[in-house]
């Protein structure tokens, strides 16, 4: 059997090669300790868009004003109702707290897989997100241990029979023509298996190294500390790669930290009634979670206009540069806050929503928006050796 990746060493224990290559921000300068990291997302997907990445894809400011003055907002609120109560319909049981928000970090913190859309939807009938889900639920529910020893000790076997990536391929003969012998090579899974195998092991690694009994310890103690989206997000790039998502641009550093900011609201949704900690006040600063489905439905609408390459490559399913996705992803953020900007502006037309426009709004109702029938064809970005999408 060929194998694809193996493991080798490193500063915070072994981790896979496949996962290794997929943290592209690992190595990118994080903001100063003095800057606000939302802040930060914000600012740097804004100096792309105005220096040069321009020329990789546009933002209409003029399709966005239009956009946000003619909103169904009877459909945001449906579709932002049925999106923030996602983790209260898992139909789990808990023992505790801790045990429920450490499941849905985890889920949050594996949020990736989406260039393997297509193989895994022709392999197991699901796209990325829900392999995920499903993984964890798995995961959950044969009560592998899942804490920062758990995450180190889980195998690729073990990640490709919960989360029902297939790791090989066709079979062949060794001697050809000849099916006495028959050897299966690597699937074209297998990497993602290996990426989210990864994840989990070096995140283990480094919370053991920490001090941390697990994600859920990590959380609860961050937040106690201070009760923000942003102290949060500060917390969890600093300290895990696999969250770290950034790029560097000609020079200058791209901070995304989709992932990182998905913890923290998807927790501030579960918790932020019942515990004060979990109650952040600047939810409203974060910005989209970008990914591959939200700069496709603001394409679809007008808002992102691609370069001819890009948009070529997207129209084909081919697969972006580290800089071309990039581009687009921060992109989508500039082009959201022209939305949030001209909703919230006393020129805006739009009726009262029930739930207050911001960036992480916009994007739980173009993520949702996505996943109808119309919209699911749609081609999206495609970049399968990714950790962070």
């Amino acid at each position: 059997m060929v194998l694809i990746s193996e493991f080798s060493g490193g500063p915070s224990g072994p981790v896979l090669r496949a996962w290794d290559a997929g943290c592209t921000g690992k190595d990118v300068a994080l903001p100063p300790a003095h800057a606000n990291y939302l802040a930060s997302v914000r600012e740097s997907a804004a100096r792309l868009a105005g220096a040069g990445g321009e020329s990789l894809v546009k933002v209409d400011a003029a399709r966005a004003q239009g956009y946000a003055d003619t909103l169904d907002v009877a459909k945001f609120d449906e579709y932002l109702e049925n999106v923030n109560g996602w983790a209260r319909r898992l139909p789990l049981v808990f023992d505790s707290v801790a045990q429920e928000l450490n499941l849905i970090a985890l889920v949050d913190l594996l949020q990736l897989g989406s260039g393997f859309r297509q193989e895994l939807h022709k392999a197991t009938g699901r796209g990325a997100s829900d392999t995920i889900k499903f993984g964890c639920i798995s995961l959950h529910i044969s009560q592998t241990p899942v804490d920062a020893r758990g995450m180190q000790a889980l195998t690729l076997d073990e990640v490709s029979q919960n989360f029902g990536i297939p790791l090989l391929g066709e079979e062949r003969p060794v001697v050809k023509g000849s099916t006495a012998v028959m050897v299966s090579e690597a699937g074209p899974l297998r990497p993602l298996a290996e990426i989210i195998l990864g994840c989990l092991h070096d995140t283990g690694v480094r919370l053991e190294q920490g001090g941390y009994s697990s994600l859920a310890d990590f959380i609860i103690r961050t937040c106690a500390e201070k009760p923000t989206a942003e102290h949060l997000v500060r917390k969890l790039v600093t300290a895990f790669p696999s969250l770290r998502d950034a790029a560097d641009v000609d020079g200058h550093p791209v901070y995304l930290f989709k992932k990182a900011q998905l913890i923290a609201h998807d927790i501030c949704q579960r918790f932020g009634d019942s515990d004060p900690k979990f109650a952040f006040p600047d939810i409203g600063d974060m910005t989209l979670f970008v990914d591959n489905v939200i700069p496709a439905v603001m394409q679809h609408h007008g808002l992102l206009v691609p370069c001819e390459e890009i948009a070529a490559k997207i129209q084909a399913g081919k697969e972006l540069a580290l800089v071309e996705a990039t581009a687009m992803r921060a992109a989508a953020i500039v082009a959201a806050q022209l939305v949030v900007d001209r909703a919230g502006s006393a020129a805006s037309p739009l009726e009262m929503a029930r739930f207050p426009m911001c960036q992480a709004t916009l994007d739980s109702f173009w993520w949702r928006e996505g996943k109808e029938p119309e919209l699911r064809a749609l081609p999206r970005l495609v970049c399968k050796k990714t950790a962070y999408y």
